[in-house]
């Protein structure tokens, strides 16, 4: 028996090996059933010898076994998605070469969508689709092979915005689906719960807010009329972290009922307070909030546009003025006072670094042996030995206006550093969803402090899904694009006043997706005001490979003194795709001025502004205590006078602490906004076009 499993072993390498071990395991299994008689050698007859069909030239077994082609796709991990695309997929096989051409529901793929890191995966980003299965197909551009796996990929009825939100819920979702017919009967579930606060705008598109949840991706569906239901799988990742969809204005015109909803910014639990419709006490329509947060308010007073005010026991209170609508919602940070503590140090919140994601991965260079690693080939010899040549990898900035900051040496990935195909990284404390990464490899100079770093070449991943606590591995970078192109702008700052600003901070980044931005290490410049001419970055990527849906986004901010200080003007978020031709500009806001709170004593009702231009959106931050209660009020730019309720006079709430006041107040332009769909996120400068600030003091 040990010649003829020798003999197999040669002849047949490991597929005859494999099938014999196979066959032998049928045999003894045989063997042991009743009225079987004892155990047969599986490559011998009944004289002990093998058959003529399993003798070999040397009279060694052989056994056939069908592999299948050797061209062949088997699997989409994930076999879902979007019907909007973006969704990052790993297609399995076997035969993949280096150059290949991938085919999803008849969409070719760009080839800097498409990266094969072995002869049997290959990742892609898939487009936009039809909702439902189609084939995928995968070309070898070598040799012409084509191998196709149908109804490989099924894109989902809808898609979720956001993707993301925080376990306490009141998220508010909006589902836009593609050839579906919702009504204003149609039921949203979340994670099998009930989607509250639902807005049918049209047959394709659904707004609710999301219910408390664990952490983790979870399936949304939309049960119709009818009785049939649309499924998005793991379409909404809960993470314990607050995001800026939660909170703001939404809901149909005011017209005699409002609904006030309030929580706990940190912890999400219901408040316990009072909604105050009104601008003054003496005419206000009042409500406290029940054990779920709500207050109902109804009143003839309640027509039109009223001022909401949200105040609460150790909360910071908050006002929206002129309120078109007729649902707020409400977070209020907690008052952080040893009063409020109850015996126990301030919460930190509902957010715990543990719940963020890890990105493992490698950086890859082309130019080598086919699946096999290539030397740095586009990164300069270090010319003395205080350079030497690194990559590090990040993940985006939410403000295009942020500075460039080298992270830690320890993170740094090097010519030296471990892989297979390429160089290994590692990126942690990365926040739960869909994300991208890039990075940017080339010459470190230590002979500095803080070191220099210099640019020359970059990569990005997109669509890499990240969920809470995990690890998402074998995310393979391709550095492909080089920082050979220099960018101009011709900037038109605001005229320097005594106090500011002074200068003018432009900044070049470069727009990956929504709200996404890769910071440059070359990608700010300082000048003195008045400036004249032009200003010219270098360093700068073509968007080329990776990154040709990214654009240019430049912005020029005129600040006061070295750190950047108020007052300050901001022009943000220019996109454009040409780097060849200069870029004006302009339109920065004048400073405006705050005429009340002024340096007199503040009444705590009056609020006035003054400024030039038009204006989409004003908020007022009013600090007292030292900081330790902040007042926050929002209002549409076409009201900056407005009278707002003394809630001092409130029993049981949160006010403003007598004395010195702090007052900052900002004016901002955003594109495409409406006062009356207004979000948490839309009151943060990120999210604003243009805008100017300054602070004053005061008392009260």
């Amino acid at each position: 028996m040990r010649d003829e499993r020798t003999r197999a072993r040669a002849r047949g390498g490991w597929r005859g090996w494999r099938g014999f071990l196979a066959l032998t395991a049928i045999v003894a299994i045989a063997s042991c059933l009743p009225g079987t008689g004892p155990a047969l050698d599986p490559y011998t007859d009944d004289a002990g010898l093998p058959p003529p069909s399993k003798l070999g030239d040397d009279g060694g077994s052989l056994m056939d076994i069908d592999l299948g082609p050797s061209f062949a796709v088997a699997g989409l991990q994930p076999s879902h998605g979007p019907w909007t695309g973006g969704t990052r997929v790993t297609i399995s096989g076997r035969g993949f070469a280096s150059s290949v051409q991938v085919t999803i529901g008849g969409s070719v793929l760009p080839a800097s969508d498409v990266f094969a890191s072995d002869p049997t995966s290959i990742t892609a980003v898939t487009p936009g689709g039809t909702p439902g299965p189609v084939d995928v197909e995968v070309k070898n551009l070598s040799t012409a092979d084509v191998a196709t796996l149908p109804a490989g990929f099924t894109y989902d009825a809808f898609v979720v915005m956001p993707g993301t939100g925080a376990t306490t819920g009141g998220t508010r979702i909006d589902l836009q689906g593609k050839a579906t017919s919702w009504t204003a009967g149609s039921v949203v579930a979340v994670a099998g719960k009930p989607c509250t606060s639902l807005t049918f705008k049209d047959a394709t598109d659904l707004s609710c807010l999301t219910p408390a949840n664990d952490a983790g991706s979870v399936d949304i569906t939309v049960t119709n009329a009818d009785g049939s239901v649309d499924r998005a799988s793991d379409a909404f990742i809960y993470s314990d972290s607050p995001d800026g969809y939660r909170g703001g204005l939404y809901g149909s015109a005011l017209a005699g009922t409002l609904t006030v909803l309030g929580f706990d910014a940190w912890t999400g639990l219901p408040l316990s307070g009072v909604a105050i419709a009104g601008s003054t006490l003496a005419t206000a329509v009042t409500a406290p909030f029940d054990a779920n947060g709500a207050a109902q308010l109804t009143g003839p007073s309640l027509s039109g546009t009223v001022t909401v005010t949200v105040a609460a026991h150790c909360h910071q209170p908050l006002t929206y003025v002129d309120v078109p609508v007729d649902t707020v919602t409400v977070y209020l940070p907690p008052t952080l006072s040893p009063s409020c503590a109850q015996g126990e140090p301030p919460s930190t919140g509902n957010y715990f670094p543990g719940d963020d994601g890890e990105i493992d991965g490698e950086l890859v260079w082309s130019g080598g042996i086919e699946f096999q690693r290539a030397a740095w080939g586009n990164i300069p010899t270090p010319a003395n030995s205080q350079q030497h040549q690194v990559a590090y990898v990040f993940t985006p900035s939410g403000d295009p206006t942020g500075t460039f900051y080298l992270p830690s040496e320890s993170t740094a990935t090097t010519p030296q550093s471990d892989g297979q195909l390429g160089y290994q990284y590692t990126y942690g404390s990365v926040s739960p969803g869909n994300t991208t990464v890039y990075a940017l490899a080339g010459i470190q100079d230590d002979s500095m402090t803080p070191p220099t770093f210099e640019a020359f070449v970059m990569g990005m991943a997109t669509g890499v899904p990240v969920l809470p606590g995990t690890k998402t591995t074998g995310v393979d970078i391709p550095m492909t694009t080089l920082l050979n192109r220099s960018f101009t702008t011709v900037p038109q700052p605001p005229t320097p006043g005594p106090q500011g600003p002074d200068r003018l901070v432009s900044t070049l980044a470069i727009a990956l997706g929504p709200g996404g931005f890769a910071l440059l290490p070359q990608g700010t410049q300082t000048v003195l005001l008045p400036t004249f001419g032009d200003l010219t970055f270098v360093g700068v990527p073509a968007l080329d490979n990776s990154l040709a849906d990214s654009s240019y986004e430049l912005s020029d901010s005129a600040v006061t003194g070295p750190n950047g200080n108020d007052p300050v003007s901001v022009v943000a978020a220019i996109e454009t795709t040409d780097a060849n031709d200069p870029v004006t500009v302009g339109g920065f806001f004048s400073i405006p001025t705050l005429v009340s709170p002024g340096a007199s004593a503040w009444g705590g009702t009056q609020i006035q502004l003054q400024a030039s231009g038009p204006v989409d959106l004003a908020v007022i931050t009013i600090s007292s205590g030292g900081g330790l209660v902040q007042w926050e009020i929002i209002a549409p730019g076409s009201d900056l006078s407005f009278t707002v309720p003394d809630i001092s006079q409130v029993p049981d709430v949160d006010s403003l602490v007598h004395g010195p006041i702090s007052t900052s107040f900002q004016i901002a332009r955003i594109t495409g906004f409406q006062y009356g769909t207004l979000r948490t996120g839309q009151i943060q400068t990120s999210a604003w076009n243009a805008y100017a600030e300054n602070t004053a003091s005061g008392s009260y």
